[in-house]
Parts: C-alpha cells; sequence; structure tokens
C-alpha cells in the first residue's frame, strides 16, 4: 500500500478512535455522577446525553485544533494545518457553537425530576446557549463566503426533512396507543442530531467529507 493510500483512510480511522474512545469514557463518567438515579433514566433522556456529548466532543476538538493546528490538522478533516489557521475565524464559532449547545443538552439532561442538577442551571444553561448561538451565528454569516451560505441552509433543509417524518410517525403512532407517548427530551435529541445529521449531509452533497 503507497503513502499517499495509508493517509487516506489512517486519518479517519485514528479522527473515529479517539472519538470512540473519549466519547465513551466521557458518557460512563457523566452517567457514573448520578449513581443509582441515573440508571432509571428514560431512553430519551440518555439519548439526549449522547448527542449532548457528540456535539460536546465535537466543539472541543475543533477548538483543539484551532489552538494546536499543526496537531489538529493530523485528526481533523483538512488539508493542512495552514488551512486551519485561514479558517480560525468561522471555525472558532463553530467550536464555541456546538460546545455550548452540547454542554447545555448534557445539563438539561441531568436536571429534573430524578435528575442531579438543579433546576435553575439547566435553565440558565439553556438561555446562554441560545443566545450565544444566535450571537454566533450572525457573526460567521457574515464571515460566510456562498458555499459557506449555501451549506448552512442546505443542511437545515436536510434537517427539517428528516425531523419532520419522524416526528410525525412518532406523535400519530404514540397517539394509536402503539408507541410510548413522546418523551420531550427524546424530541430535543431527535431535533439536536437531526441538525447534525442534515449538516453532514450538506457537506457530503458537496463532497466535503472526501478524506484529505
Amino acid at each position: 500500500m503507497n503513502k499517499p493510500a495509508q493517509r487516506t483512510w489512517r486519518k479517519p480511522v485514528i479522527s473515529a478512535a479517539i472519538g470512540a474512545l473519549f466519547g465513551f469514557g466521557a458518557m460512563m463518567g457523566f452517567l457514573n455522577l448520578g449513581g443509582e438515579v441515573s440508571a432509571s433514566w428514560s431512553g430519551g433522556r440518555i439519548a439526549l446525553s449522547g448527542v449532548g456529548f457528540v456535539y460536546l466532543l465535537t466543539g472541543l476538538f475543533v477548538g483543539f485544533g484551532i489552538l494546536a493546528p499543526s496537531l489538529g490538522a493530523r485528526v481533523l478533516n483538512v488539508g493542512d494545518a495552514e488551512e486551519l489557521r485561514e479558517q480560525r475565524a468561522i471555525l472558532s464559532g463553530s467550536a464555541l457553537s456546538m460546545g455550548a449547545f452540547g454542554a447545555m443538552l448534557l445539563l438539561l439532561a441531568a436536571a429534573g425530576a430524578g435528575g442531579f442538577v438543579a433546576d435553575w442551571v439547566a435553565i440558565a444553561a439553556m438561555l446562554a446557549s441560545i443566545a450565544i448561538n444566535i450571537a454566533i451565528y450572525l457573526r460567521q454569516w457574515r464571515l460566510y463566503d456562498e458555499l459557506w451560505r449555501q451549506l448552512s441552509w442546505e443542511g437545515s433543509a436536510f434537517a427539517m426533512h428528516l425531523l419532520l417524518p419522524a416526528l410525525i410517525l412518532w406523535a400519530g403512532l404514540a397517539h394509536l396507543g402503539h408507541l410510548p407517548a413522546i418523551d420531550p427530551l427524546g424530541v430535543v435529541a431527535l431535533a439536536a442530531a437531526a441538525v447534525l445529521l442534515g449538516a453532514f449531509m450538506a457537506a457530503g452533497r458537496r463532497g466535503l467529507l472526501a478524506q484529505r
């Protein structure tokens, strides 16, 4: 196997392994914080925790890549360290946005009845995350070129086309008694996952997920 081919598969494998290792360890640690309490959590609550960690770890990985471009270029899907430096303005906002959103999802999952985080903490986190994401979005939009703006719109459209059928089926079958009633945290987890998948679909459609 030649060196270019090795580089093609090595980066995604290393990135996936590191992400899975960090994600599994963090998820187990988070659930252990609640002890016996978290053992009785609903599926929606656990799903929200998992999605929250995906957002949080993605934000941390991108943030790490910005702070250490040479190392970040080895695990992130970029051409080289210089590309990370050139995209610092946009990527820094994305890292902060995803990190804040992921942390909010985790705090929300851990709050309420059967949780171990005070309700006011989760409420404050929701308000702060919404404010941060709106501010970053408005700032990012001015930095986006035509491609980035189109990706943003396409990602949103894909997310809606994923979310709406899922919610209709879930609500309809629950109404007819074939599924449990909709779990509020499950809805949040589903919506957050749809946004993430929509972004990946938009990027993949443009060929931006090809290994570099």
